[in-house]
């Protein structure tokens, strides 16, 4: 590089450091804190970097080479950009670009304009927005707000972060973000809430939560959080509250359930009872309201301004709290919202208005590594499927829920029961044992073959239950059902816990369920239901039915957690890694028609310049008459253009579905406003033009979209766009379908490109190798994670109604790598069946050794049985690759046979045990 290349590296450095986006001329965006690279002056000169807050110009930087002393003339150069500004950029100060830079990447030098018998002063970095403001003594609502690095952010939360603060620049106060679980929500909650209270007017941040557990559980995230400007934490910077007594009201970070913020604006006082028994009593008047509680009613005196909340924070946003508790919420009018959730309802969509600042689904999770894909195992028994009967005259023991009181009577009549009356006012103890018992002989036979089978070490798991005393009897009967596999007779001491209100400590129970080796399954109510992070866990376990896909939605992803493979094993010892996590459905709760509500659509958002010029000038705020009709007849042309074209209209579509607008909603909204004359006139970019920029915000706030904008212009040869898909395995018939489906297109796609697949394919006489398996084996898995020979198997097993695939031996055979000989063959059917190759092994060894020309000594058959042993379950060996996995046995073989007669009977071995059954 230059040396004045070498010094702007530096130098871009020390601004981004410093919070500024740099961008060149085309890129700039309305309302950002950027800096403009070689930024058109007066008399067509450029400045190095041109400094903008709110579209006003606030600072130039004159940039040279590291040995320049930044002497005068440089001063000269710097400061006649500062009062030579384009008549079309936006100024702080009338005629003048107020505060001049000039660095080299060693220097940085500073004058404030507006004190014009100032020097230069050498700064130890570079100014912040916030500094600037500062400086020239301005404020702004979002001005100061600094570039936002992704260093440390997930994609989806560094997106919905940009998209929250362009959406409050644009004047959108309740916004939308929709997270898969485990994405990091409250992260993004902790990041939105620092950057507002730290570079906005925002004084005082409500976080509410959906039950007092997660409240904990936030408000060490809160503390902890320390993406700050100089790394300290929150905690250290703003008093983070819990709202457990009146004066915790009065923190910066409010964190509460918004029955406890209803408590202290009305004037109750907060009682000191059981948080746990609280969320259990709040999660059961849900289920008992179906159609929403009576609202509740604000009076007239109230303890708080409503004011108080300048942004407000709704966690598990799906809830019902805009039923019973939405007066609360609106009391709070004009302070900025951001809703989280997984599973958005219809009501949060309408509360929102339809405002997602980000989509991000269970699937991208699964995609990007977040979160790790489900499969599903159904365990059936007659009394679930179907109620059963209480004969007359059998022994009933009746328990009183309320004092635990029992009375044993003799049945005076049969009694039919209802499988939804099961486990609520009937308990068949043997119905929980035979479910319970069919989990724990699936744990390493069906679900972890390749486990080493330690009852002590079964995968962590969680199991719903109906209520707490359901929860009890799960757990008496577990401790049965595994301690039969105990040579004691007994399980360990904390096996198996309750995880309820009467449960005690339960944030101390749900640590050591995350922590604790001993500690193997949980089982709960409602308690870990939603929001709780138990990354270890590998089961969930149903003995609950539910019909509320958003808690559905919930419960099922307590599972789903990423966990590195060094972690599980500190919890799970006998684990080598978490692919995918298990969903026990014992109650038929995966076989609901549910679906998650959508969004509603969302709403729309004499030619003398190009269009590149145009979007530039748009985004400095020069938004004259002229420059809004002119976007509107480019906009009109680009959408007719892709409307008539059957090449090409793909692109429109791809416009719209991705940035939620069309060309022509930007040509019809400025046609409207000048229809309607509602436009406040235009005198200079200077000016506040929110009414205008509000017109083409969608487009001008949106860079991909003004570059597609500029692209569709400009127009295309032939291209085509390839979808992505991701498809995870299960036990149901519908998703192994899905994933047979999947897994087939793969190998037809890559018939060609893999030996082992080409000559299974082609049907060639010829050996597929241990090294063409491990190609083959390597590429399947670098696919998709699920695509072992074992998943793969059991997939077709499940979709078999005709016996054509056999049971896999999960001890024996499951390891084999020519298993993917025999699931290639049936997937391209050359085979009819699906089997093992240890199926007439010894039959094809026989043929082997009687269809020589010449009789094999009983020493030679015993060698080439042990290199049949290898070759039966990796593929076709040589005998240098038979010396590296067993060096003795090549010696007996070389001595026996000779090197060259050694070859030839291990090609001709291999053409026996390997081809096709």
């Amino acid at each position: 590089m230059l040396p004045e290349e070498k010094a702007r590296v530096k130098i871009d450095k020390q601004m981004r450091s410093a919070g500024w986006d740099i961008v060149s001329r085309g890129e700039y965006i309305s309302k950002t804190t950027s800096a403009v690279k070689e930024a058109l002056m007066q008399g067509n000169t450029e400045s190095d970097y041109l400094l903008f807050i709110d579209d006003k110009a606030i600072a130039v930087v004159e940039a040279k080479k590291e040995d320049n002393p930044l002497g005068p003339e440089v001063v000269k150069q710097a400061e006649s950009y500062a009062v030579h500004p384009q008549s079309w950029y936006g100024l702080w100060v009338d005629g003048l670009i107020p505060l001049v830079y000039m660095a080299n990447g060693n220097k940085i030098y500073f004058k404030n304009m507006l004190l014009p018998d100032s020097d230069y002063v050498e700064l130890p970095a570079m100014h912040t927005p916030k500094k600037m403001l500062q400086i020239i003594g301005k404020t702004s609502e979002y001005g100061a707000l600094p570039l936002l690095e992704r260093k440390g952010l997930r994609d989806c939360q560094y997106d919905a972060e940009i998209a929250l603060e362009n959406s409050l620049k644009g004047g959108e106060k309740k916004n939308l973000a929709v997270l898969a679980t485990g994405s990091g929500k409250t992260y993004l909650a902790c990041l939105a809430s620092y950057r507002l209270l730290n570079y906005t007017s925002v004084k005082r941040v409500l976080f509410l939560v959906d039950r007092n557990n997660l409240a904990r559980q936030t408000e060490s995230e809160f503390s902890l959080f320390d993406k700050t400007e100089n790394q300290q934490s929150l905690s250290s910077l703003y008093q983070i509250k819990r709202l457990k007594k009146e004066n915790d009201i009065k923190g910066d970070v409010i964190i509460s359930t918004i029955q406890k913020l209803f408590a202290v604006l009305t004037g109750q006082s907060l009682a000191e009872g059981n948080e746990d028994a609280e969320d259990e009593i709040t999660k059961e008047n849900e289920e008992k309201y179906k159609d929403g509680e009576p609202a509740v009613q604000l009076q007239d005196k109230l303890e708080l301004p409503p004011d108080y909340f300048q942004f407000i924070v709704v966690d598990e946003c799906h809830r019902s709290i805009y039923g019973k508790w939405k007066a609360v919420l609106d009391y709070f009018k004009d302070a900025k919202i951001l809703g989280l959730t997984a599973t958005p309802t219809p009501e949060a969509y309408a509360f929102f208005n339809n405002n997602i600042i980000e989509q991000y689904t269970y699937d991208d999770s699964v995609v990007d590594g977040v979160n790790v894909p489900a499969r599903v195992y159904r365990i059936i028994t007659d009394v679930t499927a179907h109620g059963g009967t209480i004969d007359k005259k059998s022994k009933v023991v009746e328990t009183v829920r309320r004092t635990g009181e029992k009375e044993i009577y003799d049945a005076p009549t049969d009694v039919e029961y209802h499988p939804l009356e099961l486990d609520r006012s009937v308990v068949n103890k043997d119905q929980i044992r035979k479910v319970l018992t069919a989990y724990r002989d699936s744990i390493y036979s069906d679900l972890y073959p390749e486990r080493e089978k330690k009852w002590e070490y079964i995968p962590k798991t969680l199991i719903f239950a109906k209520d707490d005393h359901h929860a009890t009897e799960i757990v008496n009967m577990t401790k049965e059902v595994f301690g039969e596999v105990f040579e004691s007779g007994k399980v360990p001491e904390h096996f198996v816990q309750k995880i309820t209100y009467s449960s005690g400590d339960s944030n101390g129970l749900i640590r050591e369920l995350r922590v604790e080796e001993d500690f193997r399954i949980a089982v709960t109510v409602t308690l870990v239901a939603t929001g709780t992070d138990v990354k270890p866990l590998e089961v969930v376990l149903f003995m609950k039915d539910v019909f509320s896909e958003t808690l559905y939605t919930q419960m099922k992803g307590r599972g789903c957690r990423v966990i590195s493979d060094d972690k599980i094993k500190e919890v799970t010892p006998n684990a080598q890694t978490k692919e995918c996590y298990y969903i026990v459905d014992a109650v038929g709760v995966t076989e609901h028609d549910k679906t998650i509500p959508g969004p509603g659509p969302n709403p729309p958002t004499g030619k003398t310049m190009s269009l590149e010029i145009l979007l530039e000038h748009l985004s400095h705020n020069e938004l004259s008459d002229e420059n809004l009709m002119l976007l509107r007849n480019y906009c009109a042309s680009i959408q007719r253009r892709y409307e008539e074209s059957t090449l090409f209209g793909r692109h429109l579509d791809f416009f719209i579905s991705s940035y939620g607008f069309a060309p022509r909603t930007i040509a019809n909204s400025i046609n409207s406003a000048f229809d309607q004359g509602t436009l406040v006139e235009y005198t200079s970019p200077s000016q506040d033009n929110s009414m205008r920029m509000a017109l083409i915000y969608a487009l001008m706030s949106n860079l991909q979209a003004r570059k597609k904008l500029l692209e569709m212009q400009r127009g295309y040869f032939v291209e085509t766009q390839d979808d992505d898909t991701l498809l995870y395995a299960g036990f149901s018939k519908e998703t192994a379908r899905s994933y047979i489906d999947s897994f087939e297109k793969y190998l037809e796609d890559n018939k060609d490109s893999m030996e082992a697949l080409r000559i299974i394919y082609n049907s060639e006489d010829t050996v597929i190798t241990h090294t063409m398996l491990v190609e083959l084996r390597d590429r399947l898995l670098a696919e998709s994670s699920l695509y072992s020979a074992y998943h793969i198997w059991q997939n077709y097993k499940i979709l078999d109604d005709e016996g054509s695939v056999d049971e896999l031996d999960s001890k024996e055979n499951v390891n084999a790598l020519t298993n993917l000989i025999q699931i290639v063959r049936y997937a391209y059917k050359k085979n009819l069946k699906l089997t093992s190759l240890l199926n007439g092994y010894t039959q094809k060894f026989s043929l082997y050794c009687g269809q020589q020309q010449r009789v094999l000594s009983e020493a030679q058959k015993g060698i080439m049985k042990q290199i049949a042993d290898y070759i039966i379950g990796d593929g076709a060996i040589t005998p240098a690759e038979l010396n590296t996995v067993d060096t003795d046995l090549w010696r007996s073989a070389i001595m026996s046979f000779g090197a060259p007669v050694l070859t030839d009977e291990m090609q001709t071995l291999s053409k026996f045990i390997l081809r096709a059954a």
